[in-house]
């Protein structure tokens, strides 16, 4: 049965807001290495920036494309901070069970809170 085929009914997206598209980017990289155990979870990650919501629609051809929660996926690997704007480092869970979501999510969670730890003792 290839990846595609097995049904993930399980999902959840976080989005966690970081000073800068350097610290966000930073970030994606350290916690995209690690792979799943299994099959049972997926996990994809994408860096945006917060859009207003009459903005979005402008951003989004400017930048990117819009999700419903507002935020803008960047198509870029720009260095700028997108005028101010917070950097989001967006990670979406998809699982088979509900047991299986929460250990991804929870280890997960401990691995940002390392990175933040590390970003704010010794810099980017």
């Amino acid at each position: 049965m290839a990846d595609d085929d097995i049904l993930r009914p399980y999902k959840c997206t976080v989005h966690i807001a970081l000073p800068s598209n350097r610290y966000a980017h930073h970030l994606k990289d350290v916690v995209s290495v690690d792979q799943e155990i299994s099959d049972k979870v997926v996990k994809s990650f994408s860096v945006g920036r917060v859009a207003s919501a009459p903005a979005a629609a402008d951003a989004a051809t400017d930048h990117g494309t819009t999700a419903e929660d507002g935020i803008v996926q960047d198509d870029d690997d720009c260095g700028g901070d997108g005028g101010g704007d917070m950097r989001v480092l967006q990670i979406k869970f998809e699982a088979t069970d509900a047991k299986m979501l929460r250990v991804s999510m929870s280890t997960t969670y401990d691995t940002i809170n390392v990175a933040l730890k590390c970003f704010q003792e010794f810099g980017e």
